[in-house]
């Protein structure tokens, strides 16, 4: 989607059947909630909180991959902070 704030690319993998599922333990690994789900003809759009802000995590099927993304500038500075934690958190396949 690429709003022009912010971002995590977090994986190409993943298709419109699996977000859901994706989506949820995600959220749940990182400590976050779904607060509102939406789809569209070629992605899904998935508000979280996440420590107090929300920032959408998204499927897209063209290019196919998953990000995060902020919604303001508070969100953007939340999505550096879960980066650093997810890149420390990374083993050599990912997260």
């Amino acid at each position: 989607m690429h709003s022009g704030n912010w971002s995590i690319e977090l994986t190409e993998e993943g298709n419109w059947e699996s977000f859901p599922r994706f989506a949820e333990v995600f959220s749940k690994q990182i400590g976050s909630v779904i607060i509102n789900r939406a789809d569209a003809v070629d992605m899904r759009i998935f508000e979280i909180e996440y420590l107090g802000q929300r920032i959408r995590l998204v499927y897209e099927d063209f290019p196919n991959g998953i990000s995060l993304e902020s919604m303001s500038a508070s969100g953007a500075a939340v999505l550096k902070e879960l980066f650093k934690q997810l890149s420390s958190d990374a083993s050599e396949n990912g997260v």
